[in-house]
């Protein structure tokens, strides 16, 4: 008797042979598993190919808007005919479209400059080189500005400290782009290194209060900091 109840026990923890049903159930689960996994990774695609189409109309957005900008903002100082601000916008277009791809170099900066020359009427050629100048000179007044109201230096006195800063820059004359011309470039930095070099030229224009403001000024908005 109780070889039998011991016998009966073991084969009753051996595992049982599946049924048909069984297997076909498991089998459900497992297609459902998958069918599941199946529709994720569709919706994940999905959502990636409509990220990369929502980045890609940004691109193209912001390439119409820069190429739109740049001939808004020269077509009256140089004269452009309607035909070559449509022209030019085409190809400042085709630039940022592979700038985006590969940022162009100095050497591409400077064969871009001669295709824009080659748009150009020879009498257009000086009338956008005056314009460009012209608009770092503006950039450069305007940092410029930043240093009077920030140092706080009186109004009647703005103009002396403008036109000594300005003896100390130096824009390029004939660059119909900046980006060929690395050191027509007059950023902030540049500007700021002026503002320091004109230091012993505005000690008899500014009060020694304003002085020391602007000293102070030129330290917290150094490069090294």
């Amino acid at each position: 008797m109780m070889i039998a109840t011991l016998l009966a026990t073991m084969l009753a923890a051996l595992p049982q042979e599946k049924t048909v049903e069984g297997r076909l159930k498991e089998l459900e689960e497992k297609l459902g598993s998958l069918e599941k996994r199946h529709t994720a990774l569709r919706e994940e695609n999905v959502a990636l190919e409509k990220r990369a189409a929502d980045a890609q109309a940004v691109r193209e957005t912001y390439a119409k808007q820069a190429a739109a900008g740049w001939v808004k903002r020269y077509a009256k100082p140089v004269e452009l005919t309607d035909a070559q601000s449509a022209e030019l916008e085409a190809l400042w277009l085709g630039w940022t479209k592979q700038d985006f791809e590969k940022a162009a170099d100095l050497a591409g900066w400077k064969a871009r400059e001669e295709a824009l020359k080659g748009k150009l009427a020879a009498d257009q050629v000086p009338k956008l080189a005056r314009a460009v100048r012209d608009e770092q000179e503006k950039y450069a007044k305007m940092s410029i500005a930043s240093f009077v109201q920030s140092s706080k230096i009186a109004p009647e006195r703005a103009p002396a400290f403008e036109k000594a800063v300005l003896a100390k820059l130096t824009f390029k004359e004939g660059a119909l782009l900046t980006q060929a011309h690395p050191e027509a470039q007059v950023g902030w930095f540049i500007v700021h290194a002026a503002v320091d070099q004109a230091l012993p030229d505005l000690a008899p224009v500014l009060s020694e209060e304003e002085q020391v403001r602007l000293r102070e000024t030129i330290l917290k908005w150094s490069p090294r900091r």
